[in-house]
């Protein structure tokens, strides 16, 4: 049972994370031109992507919409010469949170 609601802490946390930091990112006025749409866009979907996987509940489709998310901010962050390893991390604990939550549970 302590590593049920341990995992569930970690899902909240990462939830939190990402919706904050994205949160942040829609909100930020640094961003103008033709690309702020795209930055916003992105952020706007990760930050309710984020919402629905704290719940737990359509992992699998909220676990790919952020995975499409990382991997276009990749792209974006990496053509503005930014190495975005942050990504990486993000998509790979989500992952691991999907894939932890599919295991049997014992006692």
């Amino acid at each position: 049972m302590k590593t049920l609601w341990a995992m569930r802490g970690l899902r909240w946390s990462y939830a939190a994370f990402i919706a904050f930091a994205s949160a942040k990112t829609f909100l930020n006025p640094e961003f103008t031109g033709h690309g702020a749409a795209a930055v916003r866009v992105l952020a706007g979907a990760e930050f309710f992507a984020a919402l629905v996987f704290a719940f737990g509940v359509f992992d699998l489709a909220t676990c790919a919409v952020l995975l499409v998310v990382y991997a276009l901010a990749t792209l974006l962050s990496t053509a503005h010469g930014d190495v975005p390893l942050r990504f990486l991390y993000y998509a790979a604990t989500a992952l691991a949170l999907v894939q932890f939550g599919r295991e049997p549970r014992t006692a």
